[in-house]
């Protein structure tokens, strides 16, 4: 077993999501707020993050991770018709020195068995996401942070009255 901790980060619905703003509707917009959520998970864990965004495959949205300062190594391969847990599970195959990983994705294609930290698209990573999420690579549990489709609801609606908290 490895040592290494990593983290596959997905970023629309995860570091930005529809509170955003974005006056001119731009592509590849990231929130601040939400990215220094994120970069202090990362400083705690001290784990590595591998892109598994859609962001991962266009040119531009390459430039823009980079321009928002997101802390990547890696991007999982883009394997077309392929669910992204197949595409991880195949990053994951190539290094064999991953210890302990998470997968922080707002939706669930189709990543049943792996552990996921699924954040509202509505409010993007929040506190009590950010928690499960250092203690997970940490090995301080096993207890990922997978929503049910109610519980979203309700995390979408309390996020259009109250605002995401960065």
């Amino acid at each position: 077993m490895g040592s290494d901790r990593i983290i596959f980060l997905d970023i629309d619905g995860v570091l930005n999501c529809k509170r955003t703003p974005n006056p001119r509707k731009l592509p590849y917009i990231v929130d601040p707020p939400l990215l220094e959520t994120f970069k202090r998970v990362v400083e705690r864990t001290e784990a590595k993050v591998v892109l598994s965004s859609t962001w991962r495959y266009d040119p531009a949205g390459l430039f823009s991770a980079k321009h928002w300062g997101i802390p990547f190594i890696d991007a999982i391969p883009d394997m077309p018709g392929k669910p992204r847990r197949d595409e991880i599970l195949a990053w994951l195959k190539l290094h064999g020195d991953v210890a302990r990983f998470a997968v922080l994705d707002d939706d669930d294609d189709e990543l049943d068995e792996l552990p996921l930290f699924q954040p509202s698209t509505a409010a993007g990573i929040d506190e009590k996401i950010a928690e499960g999420l250092v203690a997970y690579p940490l090995g301080k549990t096993d207890q990922d942070m997978r929503c049910n489709r109610l519980k979203r609801l309700f995390q979408n609606i309390r996020s259009m009255v109250t605002g995401h908290k960065g």
